[in-house]
């Protein structure tokens, strides 16, 4: 039975006008209470069949459902004027509408932004595109291979003597949705406050560039145009592996992770001596003083020998149990079957039963929160023909931000966070204005500040830090002194949303937890992000967005057939999880804006990818067949691949994606003989044809400047694109017209790249007014300013050792 209690989006009115490359936005907010209207064709949106293996409740395919579970469905014949008069009544009485329409169609119906705003001056419209709504590649093809493949992520994983390759699932959708969500949310805060609407304009190309979890910008100063390494990180000189196999599979574990890691490191060895399998290499290892930094490639092999002959002595789960037990950072790179075994998600009800048998399960929520799950629908084509809600009750504050200060002006966040899951939330936040202050210590500084550690200790030089951090205040504070919880709580009373991704159970041993102070700061938003969540017998566990990745079945779906799982590049978790953080926090401001209480978020950060791989579970419950690495194909288009093009190192994306794209293609590459045979006109064909398409096309490309080539398929009409490198990236036309890389001044690390999120806001523009805080640089404002402390008072905890 369905709860009556109010979800945070309720009375929200969606019109979803988009395919599946910006559905899972709307399934998002429905997730949340949302009303989400979908807007079909007539006979429906073609996903809605897809592919016959795979179809599954009611008929319809495994990705079309998983990305409309919650919404329902209006059926408009755009080919009649009636249809289009349909559509803007719609708008007219919406609160949001998510569109990834192409922009000619747009300005031919009167759709664009100014034309609707001056329909419903209330409405927050959403573009999502591959690229942009401007700029010089506004109006290109694109898809998830090809804005992968400008965005610098596709170029970064792979194997070095093979091609780039893509996860096998579109994690462009993916991030992209979670993005334009979170963004929607933001804008509807600043209606609350200006009582205006907003348009805002996403870029799936930026928002992947953003999945390089700042190695793009570090790139600025380095020089690195980046390299694959297979299942290997590259450190410094030295090859370390992160991706191992196993008795029976594969798992991940990594050398590097600063003193992070040193921990499971010991607690590995342990294990191996209890097994007689540690060599004295190991066992003789000073581990107190390890710096993955620092390690020559002998060293690493060295070590790399005996952890492996460990790993193949033992199956997953063996390992796992292992690893759960004695807090060792690894993790089995699961399939299906170990997601929907998962003995954690089950402990916190992560699946919902879509059948009375429970036979079928989709994961319906991405974190647990202050909202009411309830059974989750399809929706039934044409079920609607207007909206049933009243619409988001309407509520405008007075509003204290000036122009261009920023969506969240005056809004105060305190982030006890370190890495980057709970770092990059903040960041939203930050870059739109709000006050957020970092709590860490000399002696519990961020990891980030110490994990690219030369030897020499210095907390305020890493360049990593300073690329995730900006616009933020660094306070020192030591949470072993009874005076410091004291003043840690204090800060808490002065927040709106408290961030922070400790070990769970860390903030209750401090009585900073949410139960503890939730009586004293009922309005309080607290959001706590680890890996697998607050509660659990997992919970626990320690790991980092590699082991994330893994868990949740990326590293499983990421590589060629006939090799071992790989990235993707950037632990994707690391750079998911926090958009599904902020979509969170946002819609519990909303929620306590319209006369809600405070609330806490639990974000399991494995959670929100295994949300995201909905369509791979459900076409695994469905057809019972695993569904793996396939390199750069796709069942749905052919070719789709990557190719080389001159140069060391250089490649194409090409997508076809339909019967007659591949006539557009076959003239565009000037109709060589071996593309006229008959059974390639179709997809059915090209799929059986594949090995031979791809030779012939490698051939073609081979000679061609990559840049020249995609200009040439992009006027034809087609999906293509060159595969850029981190330089590429930096030096992208697009990116730059978006100003997606910022230059800022940093004491330490002096002149620096930080990079924008993949959202942009008409009336806001984000701000950088100030790098990112030395370690406690700001204990003056935070102590004095916001807490009222006078200067003797916090000079003599400086003095005690309390603040610092």
């Amino acid at each position: 039975m369905e709860s009556t209690e109010s979800r945070c989006l309720d009375g929200l009115r969606v019109l979803d006008w988009t395919d599946a490359s910006g559905q899972l936005a709307g399934r998002i907010l429905a997730d949340l209470g949302a009303e989400v209207v979908l807007v079909e064709p007539p006979g429906g949106d073609p996903s809605r069949r897809g592919r016959a293996a795979v179809r599954c409740l009611e008929g319809q395919a495994a990705g079309w459902a998983a990305r409309n579970f919650g919404k329902r469905s209006v059926e408009i014949d755009f080919t009649e004027l009636d249809g289009w008069r349909h559509l803007r009544r719609l708008v007219a009485e919406a609160d949001v509408l998510i569109e990834n329409q192409p922009q000619p169609l747009l300005e031919k119906a009167g759709l664009f932004w100014s034309d609707l705003h001056a329909l419903n001056p209330r409405l927050v419209m959403c573009s999502v595109s591959p690229y942009g709504c401007s700029g010089p590649r506004s109006g290109e093809r694109g898809s998830d291979l090809t804005a992968l493949a400008l965005s610098g992520n596709l170029f970064m994983t792979g194997d070095p003597e093979r091609p780039p390759v893509r996860c096998s699932m579109p994690v462009s959708d993916y991030h992209t949705g979670a993005e334009a969500a979170a963004a929607v949310l933001m804008a509807l805060w600043r209606r609350d406050h200006t009582g205006e609407g907003d348009h805002v304009d996403v870029s799936i190309q930026e928002t992947m560039a953003n999945t390089n979890v700042s190695h793009t910008a570090q790139s600025w100063t380095t020089k690195y145009h980046g390299r694959r390494s297979g299942a290997a990180y590259r450190v410094g000189d030295s090859i370390q592996r992160e991706i191992w196999p196993c008795k029976d599979g594969h798992i991940t574990f990594a050398l590097r992770g600063g003193k992070a890691r040193i921990p499971g490191l010991m607690a590995l060895t342990e294990v191996m001596r209890e097994a007689g399998m540690a060599p004295a290499s190991l066992l003789e290892r000073d581990w107190s003083q390890y710096n993955h930094n620092l390690l020559s490639q002998a060293e690493v092999d060295e070590i790399s020998q005996a952890f492996g002959a460990f790993f193949m002595s033992r199956t997953m789960s063996e390992l796992y149990d292992l690893a759960c037990e004695r807090r060792l950072m690894l993790a089995p790179a699961n399939s299906e079957s170990e997601v929907l075994a998962s003995r954690q998600l089950a402990s916190r009800d992560f699946f919902t039963a879509l059948d009375a048998e429970g036979e079928r399960r989709i994961p319906q929520r991405f974190a647990a929160a202050p909202w009411v799950r309830v059974r989750p629908r399809l929706p039934r084509l044409g079920d609607c023909r207007e909206f049933s809600s009243a619409g988001l009750a309407a509520i405008t504050h007075a509003s204290d931000s000036g122009a261009g200060e920023g969506i969240f002006h005056g809004l105060r966040v305190l982030e006890f966070g370190a890495g980057a899951a709970a770092p990059l939330a903040t960041r939203y936040f930050a870059d739109q204005g709000a006050t957020v202050v970092k709590i860490e210590s000399r002696r519990r500084p961020d990891f980030l500040r110490t994990l690219r550690d030369d030897g020499s200790g210095n907390l305020d030089n890493s360049l990593f830090f300073a690329c995730i951090n900006p616009n933020k205040m660094s306070a020192g504070l030591n949470m072993k002194d009874p005076r410091g919880l004291e003043i840690a709580k204090r800060l808490v009373g002065w927040a709106d949303v408290v961030v922070e991704n400790f070990a769970p159970g860390v903030m209750a041993k401090w009585g900073l937890d949410y139960e503890a102070i939730k009586g004293e700061f009922p309005g309080l938003i607290m959001a706590s992000t680890c890996l697998w969540g607050q509660t659990g017998p997992e919970r626990a566990y320690p790991g980092f967005g590699g082991q994330g990745a893994a868990l949740a079945g990326f590293n499983h779906l990421t590589g060629w057939p006939d090799g071992e799982p790989l990235g993707p590049y950037g632990t994707i978790t690391d750079s998911l999880s926090p958009r599904f953080a902020v979509v969170a926090i946002t819609a519990a401001l909303l929620r306590r804006a319209r006369g809600g209480q405070g609330a806490h978020i639990d974000v399991s950060q494995v959670e929100t990818g295994v949300y995201c791989l909905s369509e791979w579970l459900l076409a695994f419950q469905e057809c019972g067949e695993s569904f793996g690495r396939c390199g750069n194909r796709s069942e749905q288009a052919a070719p789709h691949g990557i190719f080389p093009v001159r140069g060391e190192d250089r490649w194409i994306a090409i997508a076809i994606h339909s019967d007659g794209e591949w006539k557009t293609f076959r003239k565009a590459i000037g109709e060589p003989e071996w593309s006229r045979a008959p059974e390639l006109g179709s997809l059915a064909g090209r799929l059986e044809q594949l090995p031979l398409i791809e030779s012939k096309l490698a051939e073609w490309t081979a000679g061609q400047d990559g840049d020249e080539l995609a200009a040439l398929l992009q006027r034809a009409g087609l999906d293509a694109a060159p595969v850029a490198d981190l330089q590429d990236v930096l030096a992208d036309p697009q990116l730059a017209h978006r100003k997606h890389f910022n230059q800022l001044d940093h004491p330490v690390v002096g002149e620096h790249m930080v990079e924008s999120i993949g959202a942009r806001f008409a009336s806001t523009p984000m701000v950088f007014e100030r790098p990112a805080p030395c370690l406690a640089a700001d204990n003056a404002r935070v102590f004095g300013d916001l807490l009222g402390m006078s200067a003797s008072e916090v000079e003599q905890l400086v003095e005690d050792g309390v603040l610092g």
